[in-house]
């Protein structure tokens, strides 16, 4: 039976931590926007198109609570993600150091846009300077390294453990017999995941930071993209494309599988998530935990492909390997 790994203190206190800065860059958010309320003309410039001029604008409650909904949100999502990966270290400092940096950038550049607001003679005249958005992400990559760093403190490297892997099989193939195997796979975590920063990224949009919105649209489309996969063995090799969109596709060819068999694959524990993922000595398609294509490649790491019935998908991806490799095959 696969083990279900434990939640760690370690665990929980990464996910605390990335909540913490959400949750600071909200206070000092209000605390600058309290602060500053007498100042700040109503409604406020909040968006920005060509050249820096104002072309959207917000009133005074609807700003505060628009930054403050998304920047709680941020938090619940990113401190979730962290406890979803449990046990992976890797994964979970990286959600840290991209989260970390996400909260800071749009506290950066709220408090840059209360301040520009304050200092117009009037709301048409209100400006945002380049060097201003470059000074955010300068403080965010700043922010998204240290907590990177600080996640990482006590954490010890688990060590690559030998899998159980089904025995390997060869399904019986006439001379010039073709045969071809398909099956559908699906998602629940990333369709969830997906959505949940394209929404993110379009909140971003309405309120004024585009640069930010496009990052977390061009981060959660694919993910809602790789809602289902067709994964296909056959002549070609295997072939995963989304069910969804009909480009990208990945495909291993015959020619470099040396050895296909079948295992359990736990998402969260080996690859710390879901989608296209990588960890030391593997890495391959992972859409949920269960059963898995392991291919052994001929540069001897292993490349996974998450699918039910994947004991016969390898049965014949060995049949069409082993005839790729045999002389006039």
């Amino acid at each position: 039976m696969p083990h279900s790994p434990q939640r760690t203190s370690s665990d929980a206190l990464r996910a605390l931590a990335v909540l913490c800065v959400f949750l600071l860059a909200g206070a000092a958010v209000l605390a600058v926007f309290l602060t500053w309320s007498d100042q700040l003309p109503d409604p406020l410039a909040t968006h920005f198109g060509g050249g820096g001029r104002p072309d959207g604008f917000t009133g005074h409650g609807a700003f505060l609570a628009i930054v403050l909904g998304v920047l709680a949100g941020g938090g619940a999502l990113f401190g979730a993600l962290v406890l979803m990966t449990r046990g992976a270290t890797g994964p979970q400092r990286i959600l840290a150091g991209v989260g970390s940096a996400v909260a800071v950038l749009m506290c950066f550049l709220v408090i840059t846009l209360l301040s520009a607001n304050i200092e117009a003679t009037e709301v048409s005249a209100v400006r945002l300077q380049g060097w201003q958005v470059g000074a955010a992400f300068g403080a965010a990559a700043v922010a998204g390294a240290v907590a990177w760093l600080l996640c990482g403190i006590g954490a010890t490297a688990v060590p690559v453990k030998e899998h159980d892997t089904g025995p390997v099989e060869r399904l019986h193939l006439a001379e010039g017999e073709r045969a071809t195997w398909t099956q559908l796979v699906g998602s629940k975590a990333l369709p969830v995941t997906g959505l949940a920063i394209a929404v993110l990224g379009v909140v971003f949009a309405c309120v004024a930071y585009w640069l930010p919105a496009i990052l977390l649209l061009v981060a959660g489309v694919p993910m809602l993209a790789l809602t289902r996969a067709r994964v296909t063995v056959d002549q070609r090799g295997v072939t995963v494309a989304s069910s969804v969109i009909p480009r990208p596709r990945l495909n291993i060819p015959l020619d470099r599988v040396a050895e296909a068999t079948h295992r359990e694959v736990d998402a969260r524990r080996e690859f710390g998530g879901w989608g296209y993922r990588a960890s030391p000595g593997a890495s391959g398609l992972v859409l949920r935990s269960g059963d898995a294509i392991s291919m052994r490649l001929t540069t001897g790491s292993e490349f996974i492909v998450t699918v039910d019935d994947a004991a016969t998908a390898a049965a014949l991806l060995n049949a069409l390997a082993e005839r790729e490799r045999t002389p006039g095959g």
